[in-house]
């Protein structure tokens, strides 16, 4: 009764509580007397400082890297000074610069009420929980089974294009990719040899020192990627993760924080962020929901940091108006196929909320096998749309190798031009534009070629 008198007190001093800033779901779970998580959100955005990096010159990736990071910093540091002193001893609370919030786990709501009465907060709303959604296709695996290559490697033409730029004297590569995820078995025989090391884990949830992963999914997502032994699109690409998702669940607090991580890496106990080492592309197999906005920040610094997301565009399938967020937002969203080339019967479909068109592109997706957290040589094969991203981050890894200052735009007009179209007619429609009409709201451009799509590059830059 005390907290509650001085809480409401308090309220009364800053001024009268605002409740048009509480998210409904915050007073719904008011008249049930439960606490929940929360996020503080204020009226000052990051949109200046971004666009005031964008507008400067700078002579490297590092400095914009470092000039964003400052910048951040110090606007959370002066927007948040007051909320943030007032949590500070009373609850648990995580400050996030990637998107100026503060987090807040366990909010009463004579406290919602009182943050509520903050003039520089904005809003205040529930805390997102995103499922995980991946069909199992078969048992775990001892050992890599024959074939070299898996097929959606051998589909989209990855070994082609390795040879290319071997044939080219381009031998390893200075691509650094990452994954929000469920973290990842670095021991694994297919993941050993290429995890960049230091700076290269964060864990929000249990601060492990090393990349873990009791899900699965991350493994498989990242092997798919970089992975050695056949199963990866690119392994000469150095590979980081970050640990969004605890198992089959991902909680906003840890996406935000990974997003932090990715673009402004540390170690794995938070300390001496090093922003230079901050990865090429982000490939996230996760989301939820449609036309979401939670994460628009984050999207926002990864394009001003220079670094690609790309986004699984969901299982909802097959009806229209299906596609997921993040992957309906300002990203690279993919679609999955199947081995004869079919959209897979479970990927998102467009439009967008907002019309766009979405999917970007399609990869494989359906019972691809790559490596599982189990043991060091243990497979599996997995479906969804969260298999066909990170297809499409490893032909990416391909082209940042011949050019590592390729742009947002310049990855994506070379991935959507090198597109085979040649796909299965199923003889579906949206919105009034048919499956075998490019782009569409099934495919989008198409489905990925490495090969197809590095050719291009070079011959546009000879």
């Amino acid at each position: 009764m005390k907290l509650i008198l001085v809480l409401t007190l308090v309220a009364f001093a800053l001024g009268r509580p605002d409740s048009s800033k509480i998210d409904y779901r915050l007073l719904r779970l008011a008249k049930q007397a439960e606490t929940a998580d929360i996020f503080v959100t204020f009226h000052e955005g990051m949109e200046g400082i971004l666009q005031s990096v964008q507008e400067s010159r700078y002579a490297s990736r590092d400095e914009i890297l470092n000039a964003m990071h400052s910048g951040l910093i110090g606007l959370a540091t002066r927007v948040q000074t007051n909320v943030r002193s007032y949590l500070q001893g009373r609850f648990e609370f995580k400050s996030l610069w990637i998107t100026n919030q503060v987090y807040v786990k366990g909010a009463t709501m004579d406290l919602i009420m009182i943050l509520a009465s903050f003039t520089e907060v904005n809003s205040l709303e529930l805390e997102e929980i995103i499922e995980l959604d991946t069909i199992v296709e078969g048992p775990i695996l001892r050992g890599k089974p024959i074939p070299e290559h898996e097929w959606g490697v051998r589909k989209i033409q990855a070994p082609e294009a390795r040879e290319l730029l071997g044939s080219l004297s381009i031998k390893g590569s200075q691509v650094v990719v990452s994954t929000i995820d469920t973290g990842a078995r670095h021991t694994h025989e297919a993941l050993r040899d290429n995890w960049a090391g230091d700076y290269g884990w964060f864990d929000p949830y249990d601060a492990n020192s090393l990349p873990m992963d009791i899900n699965g999914h991350g493994t498989h997502t990242t092997a798919t990627i970089a992975g050695k032994l056949g199963v990866g699109v690119f392994p000469d690409a150095k590979w980081t993760s970050c640990r969004g998702c605890a198992s089959s669940s991902c909680a906003q607090n840890a996406l935000l924080a990974c997003a932090q991580f990715i673009a402004c890496p540390t170690r794995p106990d938070g300390s001496a962020p090093d922003c230079t080492k901050a990865p090429n592309l982000v490939s996230n197999s996760w989301g939820g929901g449609r036309g979401a906005t939670w994460f628009d920040g984050a999207i926002a610094a990864f394009h001003t940091a220079k670094i690609i997301p790309l986004f699984s565009i969901g299982n909802s399938g097959p009806s229209c108006n299906t596609a997921n967020s993040p992957g309906d937002r300002d990203v690279i969203g993919v679609a999955s196929t199947t081995v004869s080339d079919e959209l897979s019967s479970f990927s998102s479909v467009g439009p967008t909320t907002d019309g766009r068109m979405k999917p970007d592109v399609s990869a494989p997706g359906s019972n691809v096998l790559s490596a599982y957290n189990t043991a060091d040589d243990a497979y599996r094969a997995l479906s969804g749309t969260s298999m066909a991203c990170p297809h499409v981050s490893g032909l990416i890894s391909l082209l940042l190798t011949y050019d590592i200052n390729l742009s947002y735009a310049n990855v994506t007009s070379f991935m959507r031009r090198g597109v085979d179209q040649d796909l299965v007619d199923q003889e579906k429609t949206c919105s009034g534009i048919p499956d075998n009409q490019f782009p569409n709201y099934h495919h989008g451009e198409g489905r990925i070629n490495a090969l197809k799509s590095l050719q291009l590059l070079i011959n546009a830059s000879q």
